[in-house]
């Protein structure tokens, strides 16, 4: 039951795989990964109409909600404004030297300005958003193009270090064959 040198050296090489198989394997393990993330960018892609619809409602509706709440706010002051005015009006006449009239265009004219802030606000609040989005795709870029350059420069390592080993190696085996002739 002795086995020659050479059916060991089939038997190994027919367990081992050979360079070839091990690159093929690399290969086609890197190419499933691409794809798979590929199909996961296709399908974020496919949703990103519904993503910016769903964008698009929310600003609409806080621009409703805000408009509702400023018309809200202004009719229920101005029902205030007119309650206290002939309400009022009388008893401030005959007892504090400011005229009703003066106190009520006074109510009136904050009222105004709580509503134009209330609208800056909203003005200033929609400019961020859309500064906060617009730096959000300037930093993917920069994130893409440096991802790009850090794979760039792994691929010229692991090539400097592929030929410092074959260099190496082709090193060793002249020497031997040196020492040996």
């Amino acid at each position: 039951m002795s086995t020659s040198k050479h059916d060991k050296d089939v038997k190994d090489n027919s367990i081992k795989p050979t360079n070839a198989d091990t690159t093929k394997i690399i290969n086609q393990t890197f190419d499933d990964a691409k794809n798979k993330a590929r199909k996961a960018i296709d399908e974020t892609h496919r949703g990103l109409p519904r993503y910016m619809q769903t964008v698009t409602n929310n600003q609409e509706q806080t621009v409703n909600a805000a408009r509702d709440i400023i018309d809200n706010y202004i009719e229920s002051q101005r029902d205030i404004t007119n309650s206290f005015q002939s309400a009022w009006s009388s008893f401030f006449d005959n007892y504090f030297w400011i005229s009703p009239k003066r106190i009520t265009e006074t109510y009136a004219r904050t009222v105004s300005s709580i509503s134009d802030r209330t609208i800056a606000a909203i003005r200033i609040w929609n400019g961020t958003t859309l500064a906060s989005t617009e730096t959000m795709r300037i930093s993917t870029e920069y994130m893409r193009d440096n991802a790009i350059e850090t794979s760039r420069v792994a691929v010229n390592d692991a090539k400097m270090l592929e030929e410092a080993t074959h260099v190496s190696d082709t090193t060793s085996s002249s020497k031997s064959r040196n020492n040996n002739g």
